[in-house]
């Protein structure tokens, strides 16, 4: 039964790790217009084109990119551990 209770925990901070992830995903993830309205002065390029090539610009957008990338790798690892708790739950479960 300690065995049990213990996959339940794991498999529930597991859980909560994955939903943090995608949360933190969420909020990392910066589409170029607000790249644009952060990274820029309020009188700059005159067309979009010419303010998504701006270094403050693409500095921002790298760093989102490189954020979602990182926090989509500890979600994929954290399902993958999962997985295993989950399969053994439910063959506990069925008789």
């Amino acid at each position: 039964m300690d065995n049990v209770f213990s996959d339940i925990l794991t498999g529930l901070g597991l859980a909560i790790t994955l939903v943090g992830a995608w949360i933190t995903a969420r909020a990392v993830i910066l589409k170029e217009d607000d790249a644009i309205d952060i990274g820029l002065a309020r009188f700059s390029g005159e067309t979009r084109e010419e303010n998504l090539g701006l270094p403050m610009v693409q500095n921002l957008l790298a760093s989102s990119r490189g954020a979602r990338r990182g926090l989509l790798f500890i979600a994929g690892g954290t399902v993958l551990q999962i997985v295993p708790i989950a399969v053994r739950l439910i063959s506990l479960a069925i008789p």
